[in-house]
């Protein structure tokens, strides 16, 4: 290989997404640090003896190329970008945008890639629609709704996505978990919910009315994100891991989809299965352009997307069934609640309990809803066995513990604090004090044990009860919450979290918020 050659050559893109940087730069000439800090000291020495001379040409003189890079960092191996303006041919990886625009195109060419790769045969012109079973009547719209399942080859076909690109924008699915999942579940072999494709004739909006007439257009009412999903599960199948070479899919992405992928076999075996999977969805006929948008405001625009605290209820029944049973406490239920009413402000919320048993397991007041509905999707079905997201030792003292917290401190606090309402209710009102807490108890059980928890709550409780007007001070700790106006979520998180734990350890004697804070922040 020539110089020029190698100069020519690029780096070769890793899958990482980056903004724009050039990731081609290559090592300073001299990278050892204790060389480069003798020959800046040199240079320095001659300087001062020969004021006529040059830094090249001192440099030249004690045998380094003019020009070379001195790393002055102390840290051995630490590079410093070339000087100047990079080569024109120096690699780019694409930004986000760029990204999904790449992956844009190649599901746009899908259909052509798979035919010249000799898969043709699985891609064949849609036949007319051959419903699975009687049409049913929609009095509303004046048209019939049936069931249909036909291959994947041939519902992307049918329903192409670049024309219904109109309805709603794709997003970028591979930064979005739940899409994320959809995608390996789907290449994993899982049944999707039915989408739901309306057929009209193709003279204005006109009335098909009959699925076996020519001239069809079909649009996409509910599922139009699915689709996309279904394309670049075949994406994913087809090509694999050429997708982030490619600069389509980062190196995470690829990482995350590769067990399920590999699993399915060669290249060809597993497109082939893929494109002969079976999809089904509804069918609706015989409308008209009005009955077209009914269907799409009422699917799309009437949907409610479940709420995380509904979510965590759901996955995590178990455990508060078991709090509800064993330890008797006040549980508000939000799978239970009906519009317009609110959750008694002494009642603790099932979800609030839930991260707050995972904050004291783990001894973390950053847990958060959203990771944890995550961590349980990510563990399949077997989060609904109690057993299998917390041991046995665990329940038994995470029952104790929210026990202890959710009857005996918030029943003292209520008392102490019955003529203020806004401190009565501190732990009811879960969110990050009862979570930061509950993470503080969990603190102590991991470093000591259960006794030293339970000798650390009993000295609260006496605070409670003898500790005068405001034994908690609340007040103070309300007004340094005043004083918290950057990164507010983690910050209070961490105030209640190192303030009950100095308490617990004996470094005070009250709830010291204010000097918590003070040494937070130093």
């Amino acid at each position: 290989m020539t110089p020029n050659s190698q100069e020519q050559q690029t780096t070769a893109y890793d899958g990482h997404e980056q903004m724009g940087e050039p990731n081609g730069a290559s090592a300073p000439l001299v990278s050892d640090a204790a060389v480069a800090k003798k020959l800046k000291k040199a240079i320095a020495v001659f300087k001062k003896s020969f004021p006529q001379m040059s830094e090249n040409e001192i440099r030249a003189m004690l045998g380094f190329p003019a020009g070379a890079d001195v790393d002055d960092d102390d840290t051995e191996g630490k590079k410093k970008m070339p000087r100047g303006r990079p080569p024109k041919n120096a690699y780019k990886a694409p930004t986000r945008v760029e990204r999904q625009e790449l992956l844009r195109a190649r599901i746009m060419n899908l259909k052509e890639e798979l035919e010249n790769s000799g898969f043709g045969a699985l891609l064949a012109l849609p036949p007319a629609i051959k419903p699975v079973a009687d049409p049913v009547p929609d009095p509303k719209t004046k048209g019939l709704i049936a069931h249909v399942e036909e291959p994947l080859g041939i519902y992307i076909q049918r329903v192409s996505v670049q024309d219904n690109f109109a309805q709603r924008q794709p997003f970028d699915h591979l930064k979005d978990p739940i899409y994320m999942r959809l995608i390996r579940d789907f290449i994993e072999g899982a049944a999707m919910p039915e989408s739901k494709i309306a057929a009209l004739g193709t003279g204005g909006g006109t009335r098909a009315q009959s699925l076996t007439q020519p001239d069809i257009r079909y649009s996409v009412i509910d599922g139009l994100q699915r689709l996309y999903c279904y394309l670049i599960a075949i994406l994913l199948v087809f090509l694999r891991e050429k997708l982030v070479q490619e600069r389509c899919i980062t190196k995470e992405a690829w990482e995350y989809f590769r067990e399920a992928v590999e699993t399915t076999g060669d290249v060809q075996t597993a497109t082939q299965e893929i494109l002969k999977r079976l999809t089904r969805y509804e069918i609706f006929y015989q409308i008209d352009l009005e009955g077209l948008l009914h269907y799409m405001v009422t699917f799309n625009t009437g949907q409610r997307r479940m709420s995380l605290d509904v979510q965590l209820e759901i996955m995590q029944r178990p455990l508060i069934d078991e709090l509800a049973l064993s330890a008797n406490i006040p549980i508000w239920h939000e799978t239970q609640n009906v519009p317009g009413k609110s959750k008694p402000k002494e009642q603790f919320s099932a979800s609030d309990l839930i991260i707050s048993a995972r904050a004291f397991i783990t001894a973390n007041p950053q847990v958060k809803k959203q990771d944890q509905t995550e961590e349980l999707l990510e563990a399949d079905e077997r989060y609904l066995e109690l057993d299998s997201t917390f041991d046995v030792g665990d329940i038994n003292d995470v029952v104790q513990t929210l026990k202890r917290i959710t009857t005996d401190v918030h029943k003292r606090i209520m008392v102490a604090y019955a003529d203020n309402p806004i401190h009565k209710y501190i732990l009811s009102n879960g969110g990050m004090f009862l979570l930061s807490f509950a993470a503080a108890c969990g603190k102590l059980r991991t470093d000591g044990n259960m006794g030293l928890l339970d000798a650390a709550l009993l000295r609260l409780d006496k605070l409670t009860e003898n500790g005068g007007d405001d034994p908690l001070n609340l007040d103070e700790y309300q007004r340094t919450l005043g004083g918290i106006t950057s990164s507010r979520g983690k910050s209070i998180r961490r105030l209640v979290y190192d303030t009950f734990r100095r308490f617990f350890n004996g470094t005070t004697s009250r709830l010291e918020w204010a000097d918590t804070y003070r040494s937070l922040t130093l």
